[in-house]
């Protein structure tokens, strides 16, 4: 008679430990093969307990390949300062910030997933997504799109006529940003310019401004063509003093525009600005208001603190 023996109980317990093995090996390779579903050019696996970054794909990305990101890399917190140092636009590194440690990556729940769209000013706009996959690791995709992907969001937000930005990139990006100080300008009689010499001499002038403006302030500074012959300028790091020669620079140089084919015409305009650190959507009423006091005038700028216009 053959006699079968009973599995001991430590083999039903290595059995086990077997199968719970498989099944997380089974839900990793499962959250990769999501990752990659998604074609991320850069994909890795961080451990968060120990910040080790390995490198499970890294193709064509052109963040990586322009500060040669290698196979291996220190840390992962070294890496997230380079990237959020070179590859993110300032105002959108409050998204990534909370993923950019060990401990924000431990706090992603098991199997849950963290994504987010990003720019930089390299024309690179990224999309980063986070999948956890066990109890020490998440596993990062990185997407990033070029220079071609930047010049049709480029064009989204340029006017046409001024090739300066347009309402929509004011409503949807530069509302929401801080500055240091807030112009609001527009064209003195501008309705009679039309209306007297025809709308191709007012477009004339319009794109005429829009050059000026555009060489007497820096890079860092923004201009919009807000509507019609208005203009919003938003400067970052300048003081009173600076701010007010630097208008009065524009409104003499507009002073000097001459219109081909169209002599008689002459230029000017009105500013009104408000300096002080403050966001651009609550400093545009009282930059408004000091353009309804230059308008009275005309070819004037008048400028105020924001503290002393908040408490007026």
């Amino acid at each position: 008679m053959r006699v079968i023996e009973s599995p001991s109980p430590d083999a039903f317990l290595n059995l086990k430990e077997e199968i719970e093995n498989l099944k997380h090996q089974n839900q990793r390779l499962l959250c990769i093969i999501n990752a990659l579903m998604y074609e991320y050019n850069t994909i890795c696996e961080v451990n968060f307990k120990t910040g080790k970054v390995n490198f499970l794909e890294l193709r064509s990305s052109p963040f990586f390949k322009k500060f040669e990101i290698k196979k291996e890399f220190p840390t992962f917190e070294e890496l997230a300062a380079i990237y959020l140092q070179y590859g993110i636009y300032k105002e959108d590194i409050s998204l990534i910030q909370p993923i950019s440690t060990c401990e924000g990556l431990s706090k992603i729940e098991y199997g849950k997933s963290f994504t987010q769209k990003y720019r930089n000013d390299k024309g690179i706009y990224g999309e980063l997504k986070i999948v956890r996959i066990d109890d020490e690791s998440v596993l990062m995709g990185f997407s990033e799109k070029d220079k071609e992907i930047h010049e049709l969001q480029d064009q989204m937000y340029t006017d046409s006529l001024t090739h300066v930005r347009n309402r929509k990139y004011y409503d949807e990006h530069l509302a929401n940003q801080s500055c240091s100080a807030l112009v609001i300008a527009d064209i003195d009689s501008f309705k009679q310019i039309n209306d007297t010499y025809g709308h191709l001499y007012g477009d004339n002038a319009l794109t005429a401004i829009s050059e000026v403006l555009q060489k007497s302030v820096r890079d860092s500074d923004n201009i919009v063509r807000y509507g019609g012959d208005e203009f919003l300028i938003s400067l970052k790091d300048i003081t009173p003093e600076i701010l007010s020669k630097r208008l009065e620079k524009i409104r003499n140089l507009v002073e000097k525009i001459q219109i081909e084919k169209c002599p008689q015409l002459h230029l000017s305009m009105s500013f009104g600005a408000v300096y002080g650190e403050g966001l651009i959507k609550d400093m545009f009423s009282i930059a408004d208001k000091l353009l309804y006091k230059s308008k009275k005038t005309k070819n004037t700028i008048t400028i105020s603190s924001l503290i002393l216009e908040q408490n007026s």
